[in-house]
């Protein structure tokens, strides 16, 4: 068994190392957000009620930040596509920094309204710069490969962050707002060392940017050109959407 587990580990390790060094940041990025979001995701409900929030207004901040996250989608990817990839993940950082610092300092529930936008939007900008990343930095032999094993990677560390977190919240006093603060600053302190990390070793991928606008209605024209003689991908759009009505419903 643990010849196996170390022959699996340096096969894992084999396949990173052949792959785009942005890609390699791209997934120690995802890894270090998720490890970050795991440390407090069990325990946001428990401080928003404690900073005074019911569950009709613990609703509310999650309605928020799915409407922002939608209204943003289409013009975030069309940004991505003039202004390059690395600006837009260090924003993304930076909003995510700017968010868990609201959750550390807020004294009223309707703080995290804020918090709950900036997240929505650095979600958003993270995985569109994930998404581009991963298909500049992969071969088509290795994408489907590549984006799993980042998935499972960024869930290992979102098993082991709940463990600490549990670990610290005892330690800080439990699970009260006490308890819990100090966690979103550590979530501070951590998204200042990916944004180093980023800043550092992150490459803007060499692949042609569109040019800039046309008028005000140049937003407008650049979808419907990117449309022009694509049915393949007006018809992957119609079955995506389709198949993503079902999963409010649950």
């Amino acid at each position: 068994m643990a010849y196996k587990t170390r022959a699996g580990v340096n096969s894992v390790l084999r396949f990173i190392r052949r792959q785009k060094h942005n890609y390699q940041v791209g997934a120690a990025r995802s890894s270090a957000n998720s490890f970050l979001m795991g440390l407090t995701n069990q325990y946001s409900a428990i401080y928003a009620v404690g900073l005074g929030a019911d569950s009709v207004q613990l609703g509310s901040l999650s309605s928020v930040g799915s409407a922002i996250s939608t209204l943003i989608s289409i013009p975030v990817g069309w940004s991505v596509d003039r202004r390059g990839i690395k600006l837009f993940s260090l924003l993304a950082i930076v909003l995510s920094a700017g968010g868990v610092l609201l959750y550390a300092l807020a004294h009223d529930w309707r703080v995290l309204i804020a918090a709950a936008i900036l997240a929505s939007i650095s979600g958003r900008l993270s995985g569109t710069g994930c998404s581009v990343i991963c298909a500049d930095s992969v071969q088509n032999r290795d994408r489907v490969t590549a984006q799993n094993l980042c998935g499972t990677l960024s869930s290992i560390a979102s098993m082991i962050s709940p463990l600490i977190a549990a670990y610290l919240v005892t330690a800080f006093g439990g699970m009260n707002l006490e308890g819990i603060r100090p966690l979103y600053y550590l979530r501070f302190m951590g998204y200042g060392l990916v944004f180093l990390l980023v800043a550092a070793q992150l490459q803007e991928p060499q692949r042609k940017r569109l040019g800039k606008a046309k008028g005000r209605l140049g937003f407008i024209a650049d979808f419907r050109q990117l449309f022009e003689g694509r049915p393949a991908l007006r018809r992957w759009i119609v079955i995506s959407a389709l198949t993503s009505l079902p999963m409010p419903m649950f």
